[in-house]
């Protein structure tokens, strides 16, 4: 309930409930046990700080884990550190994967990370990305793909941003690359500028000569807050949309991948 209660409000209940803390005080203090080296430290009483202990688990922490389970994978059969190029992932994420790998992370601005071992590189995705061919071994992105060329963020507004932007990954991703991305699973729909929700046709589509080998929805995702699906069958393959409404989705990840090219 105490969602509910406006803020001007909820800020009253919690300054009111010094009072009570008064008693409570007391008792804390008296049971500080004596030579304690918290004992005779000042005190302030500041209200009722109490919080829920849950903590969702969301789809930007089951991404992280999906993806850096197949990263390590791929790494141990390269036996090398993997060249990593991504574009809009949690910046949480990317510094995680940095500390074993060469993360290459495409930004707008400065985040001001002044501690983590991933390269930032200033660059609209709109444009050709600035690196050569057969860069990198491994492609991430959590959730913004379907959000790039609609001007949201300081990008440039440019409808055919994203089927360009996969043509320059055939450029730059090695062969037997991987593209491990979330997408917006839903009917096709472009909710202008919040983002393209597609179905998984079209997404194929779009990163045509691309082979989708995995892929995992979350049924929990919708931004409506609809649950389809128990816990246990909160994370599944099927992508089936017939009872999705149009303007809903779900976070569906995917990897793609690529073959080396064959030589004679």
């Amino acid at each position: 309930m105490r969602g509910l209660i406006p803020p001007i409000f909820n800020k009253i209940v919690r300054k009111a409930a010094i009072l009570k803390q008064f008693s409570q005080k007391k008792s804390f203090l008296k049971s500080i046990a004596p030579g304690s080296p918290l004992l005779g430290i000042p005190v302030k009483l500041v209200g009722d700080s109490s919080g829920d202990p849950r903590e969702f688990f969301d789809h930007y922490s089951a991404y992280a884990f999906w993806a850096t389970q197949k990263i390590e994978s791929k790494a141990e059969t390269y036996g090398r550190k993997l060249r990593i190029l991504d574009v809009g992932s949690p910046k949480m994420i990317n510094s995680i994967i940095s500390v074993r790998h060469n993360v290459n992370a495409i930004v707008l601005a400065n985040c001001q990370d002044s501690i983590s071992d991933i390269n930032y590189v200033y660059h609209d995705i709109c444009e050709m990305l600035p690196f050569p061919d057969s860069s990198f071994d491994i492609f991430t992105s959590t959730v913004s793909l379907p959000l790039v060329g609609l001007a949201r963020y300081g990008d440039k507004l440019d409808a055919n941003c994203l089927p360009n932007f996969v043509n320059e990954l055939n450029r730059v991703m090695s062969p037997g690359a991987d593209l491990l991305i979330s997408m917006c699973l839903g009917p096709n729909l472009l909710a202008f500028n919040n983002g393209w929700f597609l179905d998984i046709e079209t997404i194929q589509s779009i990163f045509k000569g691309w082979t989708l080998v995995d892929k995992l929805v979350d049924n929990w995702s919708s931004p409506y807050g609809t649950r389809k699906n128990s816990l246990e069958n909160r994370f599944t393959a099927d992508t089936d949309i017939k009872d999705t409404p149009s303007g809903d989705y779900r976070v569906v990840f995917l990897h793609f991948k690529n073959e080396p090219i064959k030589t004679a």
